[in-house]
Protein backbone atom coordinates (compact mmCIF):
# COMPACT_ATOMS: atom_id res chain seq x y z
CA UNK A 1 0.00 0.00 0.00
CA UNK A 2 1.35 3.45 -0.85
CA UNK A 3 0.95 6.06 1.39
CA UNK A 4 3.34 8.88 0.17
CA UNK A 5 5.83 9.53 -2.92
CA UNK A 6 8.40 12.01 -2.34
CA UNK A 7 9.89 13.14 -5.74
CA UNK A 8 9.85 15.50 -8.48
CA UNK A 9 6.93 16.80 -10.85
CA UNK A 10 7.22 15.48 -14.07
CA UNK A 11 4.04 16.87 -15.52
CA UNK A 12 1.20 19.18 -13.82
CA UNK A 13 -2.09 19.21 -15.36
CA UNK A 14 -5.11 20.88 -13.64
CA UNK A 15 -6.23 17.48 -11.69
CA UNK A 16 -3.63 15.27 -12.05
CA UNK A 17 0.08 14.85 -11.48
CA UNK A 18 3.02 12.76 -12.80
CA UNK A 19 5.48 12.12 -10.19
CA UNK A 20 9.09 11.11 -10.89
CA UNK A 21 10.23 8.81 -7.98
CA UNK A 22 13.39 7.59 -8.62
CA UNK A 23 13.00 7.24 -12.43
CA UNK A 24 9.70 5.74 -12.25
CA UNK A 25 6.29 7.99 -12.86
CA UNK A 26 3.20 7.78 -11.11
CA UNK A 27 0.06 9.34 -12.43
CA UNK A 28 -2.07 10.95 -9.68
CA UNK A 29 -4.80 12.25 -8.96
CA UNK A 30 -5.12 15.50 -7.45
CA UNK A 31 -7.23 18.51 -6.73
CA UNK A 32 -7.31 22.13 -8.40
CA UNK A 33 -5.89 23.73 -4.89
CA UNK A 34 -2.97 21.03 -4.54
CA UNK A 35 -2.38 21.52 -8.55
CA UNK A 36 -1.70 25.31 -8.10
CA UNK A 37 0.22 24.77 -5.03
CA UNK A 38 2.44 22.23 -6.74
CA UNK A 39 2.75 24.62 -9.79
CA UNK A 40 3.57 27.25 -7.47
CA UNK A 41 6.43 25.45 -6.11
CA UNK A 42 7.68 24.74 -9.47
CA UNK A 43 7.52 28.11 -11.05
CA UNK A 44 9.29 29.15 -7.76
CA UNK A 45 12.33 26.76 -7.63
CA UNK A 46 14.00 28.74 -9.82
CA UNK A 47 17.10 27.44 -12.00
CA UNK A 48 15.41 26.58 -14.77
CA UNK A 49 16.92 25.52 -18.42
CA UNK A 50 19.96 28.06 -18.41
CA UNK A 51 20.68 26.89 -15.17
CA UNK A 52 21.28 23.33 -15.94
CA UNK A 53 24.47 21.43 -17.00
CA UNK A 54 23.75 19.83 -20.94
CA UNK A 55 24.08 16.87 -19.32
CA UNK A 56 20.49 17.08 -17.79
CA UNK A 57 21.54 14.70 -14.84
CA UNK A 58 19.79 14.08 -12.16
CA UNK A 59 17.02 16.51 -13.45
CA UNK A 60 13.81 16.15 -14.40
CA UNK A 61 11.64 17.53 -17.41
CA UNK A 62 8.50 19.04 -15.90
CA UNK A 63 5.71 20.52 -17.84
CA UNK A 64 3.62 22.20 -16.53
CA UNK A 65 -0.06 22.91 -18.56
CA UNK A 66 -0.81 26.42 -17.49
CA UNK A 67 2.36 28.23 -15.91
CA UNK A 68 5.83 27.54 -16.64
CA UNK A 69 7.12 26.55 -20.09
CA UNK A 70 6.41 23.58 -21.24
CA UNK A 71 9.29 21.18 -20.86
CA UNK A 72 11.23 23.53 -18.99
CA UNK A 73 14.09 21.93 -17.01
CA UNK A 74 14.30 22.18 -13.22
CA UNK A 75 17.38 22.83 -11.88
CA UNK A 76 18.23 19.50 -9.34
CA UNK A 77 19.74 21.84 -6.39
CA UNK A 78 16.55 23.75 -6.84
CA UNK A 79 13.85 23.12 -4.25
CA UNK A 80 11.79 21.12 -6.03
CA UNK A 81 11.29 17.93 -4.63
CA UNK A 82 7.32 17.32 -3.02
CA UNK A 83 6.61 15.03 -0.79
CA UNK A 84 2.74 14.21 -1.95
CA UNK A 85 0.28 12.12 0.61
CA UNK A 86 -1.36 9.15 -1.09
CA UNK A 87 -4.55 7.46 -1.04
CA UNK A 88 -4.32 4.34 -2.54
CA UNK A 89 -7.40 2.64 -3.59
CA UNK A 90 -6.95 -1.27 -5.09
CA UNK A 91 -9.89 -2.79 -7.31
CA UNK A 92 -9.70 -5.58 -9.88
CA UNK A 93 -9.04 -3.70 -12.68
CA UNK A 94 -6.78 -0.71 -11.42
CA UNK A 95 -4.36 0.48 -8.64
CA UNK A 96 -5.55 5.00 -8.48
CA UNK A 97 -3.51 7.06 -6.62
CA UNK A 98 -4.86 10.17 -5.40
CA UNK A 99 -2.38 13.03 -3.77
CA UNK A 100 -2.18 15.14 -1.25
CA UNK A 101 0.14 18.09 0.29
CA UNK A 102 -2.63 18.74 3.01
CA UNK A 103 -3.34 15.86 5.88
CA UNK A 104 -6.75 17.71 6.44
CA UNK A 105 -7.73 17.74 2.62
CA UNK A 106 -6.19 13.93 2.89
CA UNK A 107 -8.53 13.12 5.81
CA UNK A 108 -11.67 15.00 4.45
CA UNK A 109 -11.57 12.33 1.38
CA UNK A 110 -11.10 9.48 2.73
CA UNK A 111 -14.14 10.12 4.65
CA UNK A 112 -16.12 11.35 2.36
CA UNK A 113 -15.05 7.94 0.66
CA UNK A 114 -16.80 6.11 3.52
CA UNK A 115 -20.19 7.54 2.67
CA UNK A 116 -22.34 5.39 0.58
CA UNK A 117 -22.74 6.46 -2.77
CA UNK A 118 -19.72 9.22 -2.57
CA UNK A 119 -17.10 8.36 -5.16
CA UNK A 120 -13.22 9.32 -5.38
CA UNK A 121 -14.30 11.28 -8.62
CA UNK A 122 -17.22 13.10 -6.32
CA UNK A 123 -15.05 13.73 -3.44
CA UNK A 124 -12.13 14.69 -5.63
CA UNK A 125 -15.00 17.30 -7.12
CA UNK A 126 -15.54 18.76 -3.64
CA UNK A 127 -12.15 19.24 -2.63
CA UNK A 128 -11.57 21.30 -5.78
CA UNK A 129 -14.21 23.19 -5.41
CA UNK A 130 -14.27 23.76 -1.45
CA UNK A 131 -10.95 23.83 0.86
CA UNK A 132 -11.32 21.17 3.43
CA UNK A 133 -12.12 23.86 6.24
CA UNK A 134 -14.75 25.86 3.37
CA UNK A 135 -16.56 22.43 2.91
CA UNK A 136 -16.52 21.81 7.12
CA UNK A 137 -18.45 25.04 7.44
CA UNK A 138 -20.75 24.18 4.59
CA UNK A 139 -21.22 21.24 6.02
CA UNK A 140 -22.32 22.73 9.67
CA UNK A 141 -24.59 25.57 8.37
CA UNK A 142 -26.50 22.93 6.02
CA UNK A 143 -25.61 24.49 3.11
CA UNK A 144 -27.29 21.87 0.71
CA UNK A 145 -27.52 24.05 -2.40
CA UNK A 146 -24.54 25.29 -2.54
CA UNK A 147 -22.92 22.01 -1.92
CA UNK A 148 -25.20 20.99 -4.53
CA UNK A 149 -23.27 23.15 -6.71
CA UNK A 150 -20.42 20.48 -7.26
CA UNK A 151 -20.57 18.33 -10.43
CA UNK A 152 -22.26 14.87 -9.57
CA UNK A 153 -23.43 16.00 -6.58
CA UNK A 154 -27.15 16.08 -6.57
CA UNK A 155 -29.98 16.84 -3.60
CA UNK A 156 -29.97 12.89 -2.27
CA UNK A 157 -26.00 12.94 -2.02
CA UNK A 158 -25.75 16.46 -0.66
CA UNK A 159 -28.16 15.61 1.77
CA UNK A 160 -26.58 12.21 3.26
CA UNK A 161 -23.35 13.91 3.43
CA UNK A 162 -24.40 16.33 5.11
CA UNK A 163 -25.90 14.27 7.94
CA UNK A 164 -23.38 12.29 7.80
CA UNK A 165 -20.23 14.75 7.98
CA UNK A 166 -21.40 16.66 10.81
CA UNK A 167 -19.21 15.77 13.58
CA UNK A 168 -16.34 15.12 11.62
CA UNK A 169 -16.57 18.53 10.04
CA UNK A 170 -17.23 20.09 13.74
CA UNK A 171 -14.12 18.63 14.95
CA UNK A 172 -12.05 19.97 12.19
CA UNK A 173 -13.58 23.29 12.79
CA UNK A 174 -12.82 22.97 16.32
CA UNK A 175 -9.20 21.80 15.70
CA UNK A 176 -8.59 24.19 12.15
CA UNK A 177 -6.54 27.47 13.58
CA UNK A 178 -7.76 30.37 10.78
CA UNK A 179 -5.30 31.44 8.49
CA UNK A 180 -4.55 34.93 8.49
CA UNK A 181 -2.67 34.69 5.18
CA UNK A 182 -5.10 36.26 1.88
CA UNK A 183 -3.40 35.19 -1.38
CA UNK A 184 -2.91 38.26 -4.03
CA UNK A 185 -6.12 39.04 -5.94
CA UNK A 186 -5.28 38.20 -9.07
CA UNK A 187 -3.28 34.71 -8.27
CA UNK A 188 -6.69 33.40 -6.07
CA UNK A 189 -8.56 34.68 -9.34
CA UNK A 190 -5.98 32.32 -11.36
CA UNK A 191 -6.46 29.66 -9.01
CA UNK A 192 -10.39 30.10 -9.27
CA UNK A 193 -10.38 29.90 -13.08
CA UNK A 194 -8.59 26.92 -13.15
CA UNK A 195 -10.94 25.07 -10.51
CA UNK A 196 -14.24 26.84 -12.57
CA UNK A 197 -12.67 25.10 -15.98
CA UNK A 198 -11.73 22.06 -14.17
CA UNK A 199 -15.55 21.51 -13.35
CA UNK A 200 -16.63 22.14 -16.56
CA UNK A 201 -17.19 25.55 -17.38
CA UNK A 202 -16.59 27.66 -20.41
CA UNK A 203 -13.75 29.83 -20.24
CA UNK A 204 -15.56 32.57 -21.48
CA UNK A 205 -18.70 32.27 -18.92
CA UNK A 206 -15.86 32.04 -16.08
CA UNK A 207 -14.19 35.06 -16.92
CA UNK A 208 -17.70 36.82 -16.59
CA UNK A 209 -18.52 35.43 -13.25
CA UNK A 210 -14.90 35.91 -11.80
CA UNK A 211 -15.21 40.03 -13.76
CA UNK A 212 -18.39 40.44 -10.68
CA UNK A 213 -16.65 38.84 -7.85
CA UNK A 214 -15.11 41.55 -5.49
CA UNK A 215 -14.00 38.46 -2.69
CA UNK A 216 -10.17 37.99 -2.08
CA UNK A 217 -9.52 34.90 -1.41
CA UNK A 218 -9.74 31.71 -3.82
CA UNK A 219 -12.30 29.69 -2.06
CA UNK A 220 -14.58 32.34 -1.82
CA UNK A 221 -14.44 33.63 -5.30
CA UNK A 222 -15.35 30.28 -6.49
CA UNK A 223 -18.09 30.01 -3.80
CA UNK A 224 -19.49 33.53 -5.17
CA UNK A 225 -19.05 32.64 -9.26
CA UNK A 226 -20.79 29.11 -8.68
CA UNK A 227 -23.69 31.47 -7.54
CA UNK A 228 -23.44 33.66 -10.34
CA UNK A 229 -23.03 30.77 -12.87
CA UNK A 230 -25.78 28.46 -11.51
CA UNK A 231 -28.34 31.22 -12.11
CA UNK A 232 -27.25 30.70 -15.75
CA UNK A 233 -26.24 34.98 -16.35
CA UNK A 234 -22.82 34.08 -18.59
CA UNK A 235 -24.58 31.24 -20.44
Amino acid sequence: MICGLVGKVHKLGAMRAEMNVGGVIYSVAISVPTSSQLRAKIEGAGGMAGAVESSGRGVDSARVDSGAKAGALLDSSAPNEVHLLITHIIREDAQLLFGFLDALERATFERLLKINGVGPKVALAILSTFSAQNFAQIVQSKDIKLLQKVPGVGAKSAGKILLDLAGFCKEILESSAPNAETPPQDDAKNEAFLALEALGYKSAEIKKALSQVSANNTQSIIKDALRLLSQGFAR
